[in-house]
């Protein structure tokens, strides 16, 4: 916190600095007061996710008004109840729910963990437009801030973290829950990706990103480090009335030590996915998505960073297996007038051989949440939602969580 605040305290210093030398000045903005386009600039490459903060509501620009700088964000407090145990105050994961028979009972909490800020630059330079993002969230110990997401943007091509390339983030339903839907495909990673805009329509996205696979070690096997990262690429068909369809594929090799022919061994995954918005009309529309794969299971929410992208195999010592997974989801939402809006979803997500993992390890699950959100200002919004998860084993035990969300934000 020391740093960051240092960081801060010389980022203001050089801002007066500058301002005394070029003319730099600041001016409130927002969707209804937005003469100069800065809103529009401001929001260029962001928001995608429900979550994504939007444009700052105040910026600084130069004379010549090609260059806007805002720093923004929001204050989230989010207050739970819980019914079953799920630990985490965030994130409603289905895979840490506890099974039956072993649950705690209810209990509540009190987060502002999601609460964000980002310091963002567009401009226009000789040689094109440039966006420059850096976000930020309060979750890690004693809330002190974790990077979510820091990356260039320029002509095409986006280097540093952010939504993987196989993500489609836009298609996610809104929820106060920041976990989401058990089968959504949704992960920041360190990449380089370059995107195209063929026309008014057609775009396409191809990336290299950096991941270490999530796998669980045999008694022969080991970690290694990766050596190639993953390809992912998606195409994207957007219709006028604002719905959009989007094909995405990744293509992984995994890496791994057999300690048996003292020899690296390495496992090819894959995945596709089919996702998209349909708007029925301006106040409805109906987001979805689907995602099958082989050694996958770092890319679906639920399973992801649980080892299940290569277990162990049941026949071979020393040697690691890409389980299959696959998951969908679907959503609906809708704007009863200009304050209230409400969602509807169901999720499920499935892991298909255990291999030699334990009876007791992740087969499915399922996830529904209903939520109601009013925008009391430009600024302001609260909501509440209720969440439904249920987790199954292979050996068949389960255990079933509910959660009612509530929550209040304010944009800065």
């Amino acid at each position: 916190m020391k740093k960051l605040t240092l960081l801060l305290l010389i980022a203001i210093s050089c801002g007066i600095y500058t301002g005394a030398r070029a003319q730099v000045n600041v001016t409130s903005v927002s969707a209804k007061n937005d003469a100069d386009n800065f809103y529009k600039m401001m929001k260029e490459a962001f928001p995608l996710s429900f979550n994504d903060p939007a444009s700052p509501r105040f910026v600084f620009f130069n004379k010549d008004k090609n260059f806007v700088f805002g720093v923004g964000g929001f204050v989230q407090v989010q207050g739970i109840y819980d019914f079953n145990g799920v630990p985490n105050d965030n994130y409603f994961e289905t895979n840490s729910i506890a099974l039956k028979g072993h649950q705690s009972g209810g209990r509540y909490g009190i987060d502002v963990g999601q609460s964000r800020l980002f310091f963002k630059l567009v401009g226009d330079t000789e040689v094109g437009r440039l966006v420059t993002y850096m976000e930020m969230e309060f979750e890690g110990s004693q809330n002190a801030p974790i990077l979510r997401q820091a990356f260039i943007k320029f002509r095409g091509f986006t280097i540093g973290k952010t939504w993987s390339t196989f993500c489609d983030i836009s298609a996610g339903p809104a929820t106060i829950d920041e976990e989401g839907p058990t089968s959504e495909v949704a992960l920041r990673q360190p990449q380089i990706r370059y995107t195209r805009d063929f026309n008014e329509h057609w775009q396409a996205s191809l990336a290299l990103e950096y991941v270490e696979p999530s796998y669980t070690e045999g008694e022969f096997t080991d970690y290694i480090h990766q050596r190639i990262p993953d390809i992912p690429l998606n195409v994207r068909y957007s219709f006028k009335n604002g719905s959009h369809l989007q094909a995405g594929a990744v293509l992984r090799n995994m890496y791994y030590k057999d300690e048996i022919k003292d020899k690296d061994q390495i496992v090819t995954g894959w995945g596709a996915s089919l996702s998209g918005i349909w708007q029925f009309s301006e106040s409805t529309s109906f987001c979805f998505q689907g995602v099958c794969g082989k050694g996958i299971s770092n890319y679906i929410q639920d399973i992801s960073g649980i080892g299940l992208d290569l277990v162990p195999s049941a026949t071979a010592e020393g040697k690691l297996k890409a389980s299959r997974a696959w998951g969908a989801y679907g959503g609906f939402s809708h704007k009863w007038n200009e304050e209230l809006s409400s969602n509807i979803m169901y999720s499920y997500a499935r892991v298909e051989e255990r291999f030699g993992m334990p009876t007791t390890s992740y087969k499915y699950a399922q996830y529904a949440a209903a939520n109601l959100f009013w925008d009391f200002s430009e600024y302001g919004s609260c909501g509440i939602e209720y969440v439904f998860g249920r987790r199954n084993d292979f050996n068949k035990d389960y255990g079933n969580a509910s959660r009612i969300n509530t929550m209040i934000q304010y944009r800065f």
